[in-house]
This record gives structure tokens, C-alpha cells and sequence, in this order.
């Protein structure tokens, strides 16, 4: 069962390996990136910063799919983890389903993004992406930490918009 999909660009750290897998109660963390199943150092990373008793799955967007779709998965309690909207979009479109919360956080600044709360910045292609997840009905919501204030897609467009 997928407990979550977190958008984070940095993918696995510490707050997302400690406190997220804490607070959801997940066994397994599915990382889903194309570019991580061919970066060595990354990997290795990823595999350090994993809390012992979680196991780690780094797979291609494809790879991610299938493993989410595979029913002998079931009975696991899975953090999706995706670098962006666009892979979060991917994954659930098709997923058959299995998604139905996806929550932003640790979207860095970058060229034409503007400041939603402390730690995540987010572009017009952003906002229409989320806009286009929360048509098909997923709960989208923005929150750092599992203690601070959680953001509704609202929320989101407001602070963007301001």
C-alpha cells in the first residue's frame, strides 16, 4: 500500500529518511528517479541516509510503476519519493489508482519560481501540474515536517499568486 508520494528535488535526506518514514509508519522508501539508477555516488548516499529496518528501492520512473502495480507488494507500507511534479504526474497516471495522497515539500528556488513557504518554490508549470492531479481527485498538499503547518492546494495558489 502506498502511504505517500513525496515531491522532494533532493530526493532522500535526512529529514525525509527520518522523519517522514517515523510519521507514516512506511517499511519500504521507492525512489523513483531515471537519472538516480545511473549515479553510483548517488546511490550510495541514498543508502546511508536509510534508517535501519527500512528497506531502500531505487527505481526508474518505469521501474517504479511496476513495482507499485505488482499486487506481491500489497501488504508494504511504501513512501513513493519522486525529484519533481512532472514524475509525481507519471506515476500516478499509471499506478491504476494506488496514489491518493502526494505531498509536496523541498522544492528548491530555481529560474522562474516563486516562494511558497520556507523551503519550496514552485513555477507556473508546477502549479499547473498540481492543478491537473487535484482534477483527478489525489489530495495534494505542501508540508516541510510532519510538526509544521501543512499548506492545502489553496493554500499553494495563493502564496504563489501573492
Amino acid at each position: 500500500m502506498i502511504e505517500v508520494l513525496r515531491v522532494d528535488d533532493r530526493l532522500l535526506h535526512g529529514q525525509v529518511a527520518v522523519s517522514w518514514t517515523r510519521y507514516f509508519k512506511v517499511d519500504v522508501i521507492l525512489v523513483a528517479n531515471d537519472h538516480l539508477i545511473t549515479d553510483k555516488d548517488m546511490q550510495v548516499a541514498f543508502k546511508l541516509a536509510t534508517p535501519a529496518g527500512i528497506v531502500l528501492s531505487m527505481k526508474s520512473l518505469q521501474g517504479a510503476v511496476n513495482v507499485i502495480n505488482n499486487p506481491k507488494h500489497a501488504a508494504r507500507k511504501i513512501m513513493v519519493i519522486t525529484k519533481d511534479l512532472n514524475d509525481a504526474k507519471f506515476i500516478c497516471e499509471n499506478t491504476k489508482g494506488a496514489i491518493k495522497d502526494i505531498l509536496l515539500g523541498g522544492l528548491r528556488n530555481g529560474e522562474e519560481k516563486k516562494q511558497i513557504d520556507m523551503n519550496s518554490y514552485m513555477s507556473d508549470q508546477d502549479i499547473q501540474v498540481m492543478d491537473e492531479l487535484e482534477k483527478k481527485e489525489y489530495h495534494i498538499y505542501m508540508q516541510s515536517v510532519p510538526t509544521s503547518k501543512k499548506l492545502s492546494t489553496k493554500d499553494i495558489r495563493n502564496a504563489f499568486n501573492k
